[in-house]
């Protein structure tokens, strides 16, 4: 009788084999959704094609998953939430804006 494996389970992920979700400032990689840092407004964004950079957590877009997503959007909105004037709004919108660029390639 042949030997079956079950299918690949995508629900799971192998923290060994799976890819990062990003980078801390003194170099520590970030494996798992529950590492992912409470960042404040950030001062300082750098998006490339490559990553996109808040403060220096450093977060590869070859490998967004939904839960880096889902991260990256309840950070926006706190940001808005904690200062709600015209200029955090425009910075947030523009950071969201790059994100999308740079997702789609367009840097």
């Amino acid at each position: 009788m042949p030997y079956y494996e079950p299918p690949f389970n995508r629900v799971k992920r192998d923290a060994a084999t799976a890819a990062p979700f990003g980078k801390s400032p003194d170099g520590h990689w970030i494996v798992s959704a529950e590492e992912l840092p409470t960042l404040s407004i950030p001062k300082r964004v750098v998006v490339t094609r490559d990553s996109i950079e808040f403060d220096g957590w450093v977060f590869p877009l070859a490998y967004v998953s939904m839960s880096l997503l889902v991260w990256m959007q309840e950070s926006f909105l706190r940001w808005v939430k904690e200062d709600d004037s015209d200029e955090n709004r425009e910075w947030v919108d523009g950071i969201a804006e790059a994100f999308q660029y740079g997702i789609a390639g367009k840097l």
